[in-house]
This record gives C-alpha cells, sequence and structure tokens, in this order.
C-alpha cells in the first residue's frame, strides 16, 4: 500500500479554556480539511466519508469548538464556518490508514487520499511518503 504525507491548508490555533479545547480560525479559505496546528480539522462531509471507509485504522473523530476570531470576522463579516470534527492520530505513519511522525507530519494511506480528494482540498500540499531509510556508516575495509 502507498502513503502520502499530507500538510492542509493552515486556519487556526487551539486555545486552551477551562472548558475543552477551542480552535480560533484566524482564515478560512474554504478547504475540508485544515490544519489549527498541531490539530487536523474535518468539515461533516469529510468524516462521513471517512467513517464509510472499511475498518480504518489509527484515526478517530471528535466534535470540534470552532470560533472566528475578530480578525476573521473584521475582514469577512459574513463568511461562517462550518461544522468541524478533530482527527485523533493514533497510528503509525506508513502502516496505518492515518499516522503523524515524530515531526508532526501528517501521513494518510492511498485509500484515506482517495476519499480526501473528493472534497475541497485543493490548498494541501500532497507528497509520496517513504520513511528515510537509516543506512549504516560504511568503514573502510582493511587490507
Amino acid at each position: 500500500m502507498s502513503f502520502f504525507s499530507l500538510e492542509p491548508e493552515a486556519s487556526g490555533a487551539p486555545v486552551e479554556n477551562p472548558a475543552p479545547t477551542t480552535f480560533v480560525f484566524d482564515a478560512w479559505l474554504g478547504d475540508d480539511v485544515v490544519r489549527a496546528h498541531p490539530a487536523v480539522l474535518v468539515t461533516t462531509r469529510v468524516k462521513r466519508a471517512l467513517m464509510r471507509l472499511p475498518e480504518p485504522t489509527g484515526i478517530g473523530l471528535a466534535p470540534a469548538r470552532v470560533r472566528r476570531s475578530r480578525f476573521f470576522r473584521n475582514h469577512n463579516p459574513s463568511r461562517t464556518l462550518p461544522r468541524f470534527w478533530e482527527v485523533r492520530v493514533a497510528g503509525r505513519p506508513g502502516q496505518d490508514d492515518v499516522g503523524l511522525t515524530a515531526s508532526g507530519t501528517l501521513v494518510v494511506s492511498r485509500r484515506v487520499l482517495d476519499v480526501l480528494l473528493e472534497f475541497n482540498i485543493q490548498r494541501a500540499v500532497l507528497a509520496q511518503y517513504g520513511p528515510t531509510l537509516r543506512r549504516r556508516a560504511s568503514r573502510p575495509k582493511r587490507r
């Protein structure tokens, strides 16, 4: 199975209140998959499609609380945000359908990518994923 790294549109950031985490958006250009660093959020349409996959591995979805920042409201007064879901990544990159590398890169399987490509992810950066091969340092042969 092939895997891909996915860097979604950056739209917001989490804010910790005494209540559960809320994600505050400074901008949203319309993608159905966004990054609210370090979280990844998806719209309800994407959530439903992902849950139709037979036995997806490494992924859970939880309702996300989102709001528009003052900057967002000032620059987009009539724009509203859709319902978003937080992607709870529990998988291993390159093994499960959804995983995170040690540096926080999102890695998805081909079947997950095929689902995501049905939606608006125009601003996402995609690349083939292959774990870095560790090579042993070669020692000069003794003569």
